[in-house]
């Protein structure tokens, strides 16, 4: 009897990437399936309903270049599901103590914003110069009492890593915008890219232990047995597959695992706060409003969060931390991450802040052995190395996912990226 594959394509994982190549074999009129290690789809993009008995996401909630987003595109045609808006920018800053008027932050913010532009279009990276973004700072930026704040809201908070382990040689090389602006998704970006991908074959809770490549088909083995393909694309993070918990056979070429490593996750969890609608009154809180509480730190890297409040016009406040700080509070637990919040919100509110809580909640991304972090974020002096993550292995095995995208970092990217991939393993591996 001669040897055939189960499927043409194995697509593992099923978030943005994964779901939408399924998608696109699908049309090509292929066999696919597209196994999760996960009970749900959409990955690090997913909106939970039963933890505030609201639309809650845990991860992904900002619709990034919203006038070029192919998601938030979709939704605003949904319009009987789904309230798609952009985000009219409103701000909250406190000194720590009182409300001050904002003026000295946001100076702070345009320089750094202004250096990371000056520093990702220069022609000096055409001689290779891929260093920390703290090393470009001048020291009177540091010194400023609001720097700590400004770090925090456009470096941990935007990019998962800190200023010194981060590098504007990364947007310079690899990443183009697709839209300008951001939006929200009311019932939850997990919840749109669900519907935007919907009954597509899905196996959930199927963990991949090895992929051998060794012989003419993939043999994928499982905790539910070996599947059989012609090929097979992988959208697992990059810190997943840094983490070895996929093992190949053989191994794969040494870029890719200096790749894996050099691209890692960084950093980024939100802590959930719900409020009584009373809280939001008493403070003149308006919907969507940004959030800035001073921080004061004598290390190296800020301590604090950056804030979302009355997220939706809903009575949940998103106060996100990222980078080391929010790798501190991992280990920590998700008590930790929730005591931190709520203390740092009584030193600008008082202790009114406990009358008003009704329910908490802090994600962990990086205790998830699944996704191990937020998003990709190439490490100082490796910006270079994620066109290593693109390169397929001998036409069976080819990698989509964020990391990947020229909109790294975002849903829609990785969305793109899966697309993009599919059509690639149509042509190369002659299906």
């Amino acid at each position: 009897m001669k040897d055939t594959s189960d499927f043409d394509v194995v697509v593992i994982g099923a978030g943005a990437a994964g779901l939408s190549a399924t998608s696109e074999i699908i049309q090509k009129k292929k066999s696919v399936i597209c196994i999760e290690a996960t009970n749900t789809i959409g990955g690090r993009c997913y909106t939970d309903n039963s933890i505030f008995s609201l639309p809650c996401d845990l991860g992904a909630h900002w619709l990034h270049s919203f006038s070029g987003n192919q998601i938030a595109e979709y939704g605003k045609k949904q319009k009987e599901d789904f309230r798609i808006y952009k985000i009219n920018e409103k701000f909250l800053v406190y000194d720590g103590i009182k409300q001050v008027n904002g003026n000295n932050l946001f100076k702070i913010i345009d320089k750094l914003k202004s250096l990371k532009a000056k520093y990702s279009n220069t022609l000096l990276y055409k001689k290779c110069i891929d260093v920390p973004f703290s090393e470009l700072i001048p020291n009177e930026i540091k010194q400023n009492e609001w720097y700590h704040t400004a770090h925090q809201a456009i470096g941990a908070c935007l990019e998962g890593v800190d200023f010194d382990n981060f590098t504007t040689a990364d947007a310079y090389l690899n990443f183009k915008n697709s839209g300008v602006g951001d939006g929200f998704v009311k019932e939850g970006y997990g919840t749109l890219l669900a519907h935007y991908r919907k009954n597509l074959p899905v196996r959930l809770n199927t963990i991949v232990s090895e992929i051998d490549w060794s012989g003419p088909y993939l043999k994928i083995k499982t905790n539910s047995g070996t599947i059989k393909s012609k090929a097979c694309i992988i959208t697992v993070s990059t810190g997943v597959l840094n983490s070895g918990l996929i093992n190949f056979k053989p191994l794969l070429p040494p870029e890719k695992y200096e790749a894996f490593a050099g691209v890692n996750l960084g950093s980024y969890n939100h802590i959930i706060l719900q409020f009584k609608e009373d809280f939001y009154k008493y403070f003149n809180i308006q919907k969507d409003e940004y959030f800035f509480s001073k921080i004061n730190s004598l290390s190296s890297f800020p301590r604090g969060f950056f804030g979302t409040l009355k997220l939706h016009n809903s009575n949940l406040s998103y106060l996100d931390v990222g980078g080391k700080f929010a790798l501190e509070l991992e280990k920590e637990g998700l008590k930790a991450s929730v005591d931190f919040a709520i203390n740092t919100l009584k030193s600008s509110f008082g202790n009114i802040v406990d009358k008003y809580l009704i329910k908490s909640h802090a994600t962990l991304w990086g205790k998830n052995k699944f996704f191990s972090g937020a998003y990709s974020s190439a490490q100082p002096g490796k910006a270079h190395l994620r066109n290593n993550l693109k390169s397929s292995i001998a036409d069976k095995i080819f990698f989509a996912g964020e990391a990947i995208s020229k909109n790294y970092g975002t849903v829609h990217g990785a969305d793109m990226s899966g697309k993009e991939c599919a059509l690639m393993v149509i042509e190369t591996s002659k299906l």
